[in-house]
């Protein structure tokens, strides 16, 4: 969630309501201004004091605001709050926000990558509500590293179907018949509307094998009950085997294997340099799962700085599902995950592999302030000898940040897709 529900939809205009823990205390007395520095420039800062109570509250607002983004030197863990309206065409108006903060196993060692947790929530006048938290974790000495990510969703959503061809022209008869028959009652024979609660659990430990380099154990584990179901005829024939049965609508998932990552980025929630390589092989074993198969995922991103304050960021990714004709729906390659394919809600495009790629323009500009711009394309297919380029998804937007903590940033993105397109709030850079 972090972009699946974390990856949700918000409002052009960002009002952030922010509640500071912590990181934005006005010093007791006068002498003792604590001194910081800008996360990016250095700069060094100081909180403003007053000794008029009438004026105390307004210095509280200006100096949050002012260093919120600033790790203070006489503590060892900083979070903080943020708020803000989200809006999308498949989940309608809501109000999302999270909890961010970052602190050290190793304040003595100044090389070692701040860990970061992030909790989110969203709430949406169509029923979506998500809650979840996601932590990276670099233990002394970067020996090993833990990750992990738990959510639970309740999730209003729409089913188009499996593959490009169905999917799109079933989303497009699907909006011609709403406009022809929007006062008739009937469900939509082109789409599924459904609800769902999802539970998902991801989690990984690491060992350094060599520089930059780690490998280690991986979970990924997750539960769906779909319990509201528009038009059970359709769903059960997107989702008859070649046997005649008929997938369960509801099911859970678990795979195990292990992660691969090569690392040597300088900071992992918003990277200037270095480069990122992820490869995980799961398994999703018979006994555990209703049908076994296996899943290949792949993931390449690099940084570089352009000029001043300008970062260059590129990503590739691959899911791949294979070992079984049948692949369980739930698990299927889909848009709208791991931060990609901004626009594009979860779950709009299924299949059984995705192949994608996004490029971003990252430019810092006044006081704690960015803006960005990208382009990236996704292709979901069956198998590799049915990839086409008139399949592929283009994906393109600007968006606008505001540093919250020493470099996460609060993002609200506004993509373009080509069915529509919807703008996007969260806690940290899309990748």
């Amino acid at each position: 969630m972090k972009d699946r529900t974390r990856r949700v939809v918000s409002a052009a205009a960002v009002v952030c309501c922010i509640l500071g823990a912590r990181a934005a205390e006005v010093p007791v007395q006068t002498p003792r201004d604590s001194v910081v520095l800008d996360s990016v420039t250095g700069d060094i800062r100081k909180y403003k004091v007053t000794d008029k109570k009438a004026l105390k509250p307004l210095y509280w607002v200006y100096n949050f605001l002012a260093n919120s983004n600033k790790m203070r030197s006489d503590i060892n863990y900083d979070g903080g709050f943020v708020v803000g309206p989200a809006y999308n065409a498949n989940t309608g108006f809501a109000i999302g926000g999270g909890y961010s903060a970052l602190y050290s196993f190793d304040n003595s060692d100044p090389t070692l990558m701040k860990s970061t947790v992030n909790g989110f929530f969203q709430a949406s006048v169509k029923g979506i509500v998500a809650v979840g938290v996601e932590g990276h974790n670099y233990m002394k000495g970067d020996k090993k590293r833990f990750n992990y990510e738990f959510s639970f969703t309740h999730y209003p959503s729409a089913f188009w179907g499996i593959g490009y061809d169905t999917s799109l022209d079933n989303y497009y008869n699907s909006v011609d018949w709403d406009k022809a028959n929007y006062t008739s009652g009937q469900p939509n024979p082109y789409r599924v509307d459904s609800k769902q609660l999802l539970l998902k659990l991801e989690a990984d430990f690491t060992w350094r094998l060599a520089e930059n380099l780690y490998m280690g154990p991986k979970l990924d584990f997750l539960y769906s009950y779909l319990y509201t179901n528009s038009n059970p005829e359709l769903m059960d024939r997107w989702l008859t085997l070649p046997d005649g049965s008929v997938q369960p609508s509801t099911l859970v998932a678990t795979g195990l294997g292990f992660t691969l990552t090569y690392d040597s980025r300088d900071f992992a929630t918003n990277a200037y340099k270095g480069h990122y390589i992820n490869l995980q092989q799961l398994g999703f074993i018979p006994g555990l799962n209703k049908y076994g198969f296996f899943t290949t995922d792949i993931k390449y991103q690099t940084y570089a700085s352009l000029w001043k304050k300008c970062t260059l960021a590129f990503q590739a990714h691959g899911r791949f599902n294979y070992g079984n004709e049948t692949i369980l729906w739930t698990r299927l390659a889909s848009t709208g995950n791991q931060g990609m394919g901004r626009g594009y809600f979860y779950g709009q495009y299924r299949d059984r592999n995705v192949m994608e790629t996004q490029l971003e323009l990252r430019q810092r500009l006044i006081w704690r302030f960015g803006v960005v711009a990208w382009v990236g394309a996704i292709n979901i297919f069956e198998s590799f000898d049915k990839i086409y380029m008139d399949h592929t998804l283009p994906t393109y937007g600007f968006g606008v940040r505001w540093e919250f903590k020493p470099r996460v940033n609060v993002r609200v993105d506004w993509g373009f897709t080509k069915t529509g397109n919807s703008i996007v709030f969260n806690i940290g850079e899309a990748f």
